[in-house]
């Protein structure tokens, strides 16, 4: 097992002397131990190349946890060639050891054919082996092997089974496919409040196809109230992560596809005035921002416009085509509804006018009390450190599936081996910067300076 380091740089220094000293001796745990720093670059710079000898010795000695790490390493390409026969010979070293990572990793290697033929069959058994151990990873791999039928027959029910298994523990693509098969009501009844929520979990780890799922049913209210204003910034999130079809989705709610204004056809200028008035409320939902409002208004005019103009363009076309009878019964016809047209036209703006004055004082309270709730927002809660209750500043990923404070699950992890958040024995005390949840943070905190302005 890999530790985290203790009492700092200095400490982390003499940590890795002393690894390095029992390794010398042929401790297998302790070249564990010194090739994890020297992976991660803890007490002293990195060493890839050393870490992958270290391992090697360890590996010879029957190491299940030095012949999974290793494997990965030689899987990867990392401190040498890459060589994907001799990474499957140690992973199935490894799982025969009953070792879960290397069980989930090699049925990786067999599933995908990678450093020998594919065996699906076997594949599938490995990760019942770890998933039996409560390897969340497994567990979602093996749902999904259940639910497409691969290596065996397929098992809807098992793999919904699997993934409530794999969720439980906090993993987020787990979350996400187990939201989507309750809200499809795929392997057993629907739910979609159940959906709705684990969709929020996986969001809440920044999964970003969780997120976008996410902003899809805030908006169309299912599983609970209708959201717009949640629906946009969970589909903002996700196009920061490079979704394409939640840019398109986000497209269609603005009214706008291909980056072409899509406004229903009507020659009817009240028809104009909504479609505007639909665009700035649109853009002031999302962010407020004066000019994007401007700019929705100018696209839906201009919209607007060019179908009146297509739709005119048409029409004459028609008349020249017909008879000089039955253009002039046309031409009458258009004068009838042309003047309908002003007739209506001229209602709707008297009563614009008697409305402007009520409007525009609404629009300034809403905007005002808009502003002020901004300004002392609340930090969303996955911002929130589950030990110190504060904003994060270094977010980092447990083995647990659950993110903390860097110094917070460092302090907790010296004189604790189980998860502060579900107090399950925690096999792997390896921690992973989540820069993607510290640039959301970084994101929210300019926005709270920005509103406060």
């Amino acid at each position: 097992m890999l530790h985290s380091g203790h009492g700092g740089p200095k400490g982390e220094e003499e940590e890795r002397r002393l690894y390095g000293l029992a390794a010398a001796q042929g401790n297998a745990q302790a070249a564990n131990c010194l090739a994890g720093m020297l992976v991660q670059g803890r007490g002293g710079p990195p060493d890839e190349v050393e870490a992958r000898r270290l391992l090697g010795l360890a590996a010879a000695q029957g190491d299940a946890d030095a012949q999974s790490i290793l494997g990965g390493l030689l899987y990867s390409g990392r401190g040498g060639p890459k060589d994907e026969v001799e990474a499957r010979r140690l992973l199935c070293l490894a799982a025969a050891q009953g070792h879960a990572d290397a069980m989930c990793d090699a049925a990786l290697m067999l599933d995908e054919g990678c450093g020998g033929p594919k065996d699906e069959v076997d594949a599938r058994r490995l990760l019942g082996l770890a998933a039996a151990q409560g390897h969340a990873d497994a567990q979602c791999r093996l749902a999904d092997m259940f639910y497409e039928g691969r290596g065996g027959p397929k098992d809807a029910m098992e793999a919904r089974r699997l993934l409530g298994l794999a969720a439980a523990q906090g993993h987020a693509d787990a979350q996400c496919s187990l939201a989507g098969m309750l809200d499809d009501g795929r392997g057993g009844p629907k739910d979609a409040v159940e959906a709705r929520r684990l969709f929020g979990l996986a969001a809440a780890q920044g999964h970003a196809q969780a997120q976008f799922a996410l902003g899809v049913v805030l908006y169309e209210g299912r599983g609970g109230p209708k959201n717009e204003v949640a629906a946009r910034l969970q589909l903002g999130l996700a196009i920061l992560q490079g979704v394409d079809y939640a840019q398109s989705y986000m497209a269609r709610l603005n009214n706008v596809a291909d980056g072409r204004p899509s406004l229903e056809a009507e020659a009817q200028q009240p028809r104009a005035t909504t479609a505007r008035k639909g665009a700035s409320e649109d853009a002031t939902a999302q962010v407020e921002d004066a000019a994007s409002l401007a700019a929705a208004a100018a696209r839906a005019d201009a919209a607007m416009a060019a179908l009146l103009a297509e739709e005119e363009s048409k029409a004459e076309k028609a008349r020249r085509k017909k008879g000089k009878a039955k253009a002039e019964k046309k031409a009458r016809a258009a004068a009838r509804a042309e003047a309908e047209a002003k007739a209506a036209h001229a209602e709707a703006e008297e009563h614009a006018r008697n409305q402007a004055g009520q409007e525009a004082t609404a629009s300034a309270a809403k905007a005002h009390a808009a502003k002020e709730a901004a300004s002392v927002e609340e930090p969303p809660d996955h911002f929130i450190c589950p030990i110190t209750h504060s904003l994060m500043i270094d977010p980092v990923s447990a083995a647990d599936g659950h993110m903390y404070e860097r110094r917070a699950i460092v302090d907790w992890l010296v004189g604790h081996s189980t998860s502060p958040m579900t107090g399950a024995e925690l096999k792997v005390t390896t921690l992973f910067p989540n820069h993607t949840v510290r640039g959301f943070i970084r994101t929210w905190q300019e926005a709270q300076r920005s509103r406060g302005q």
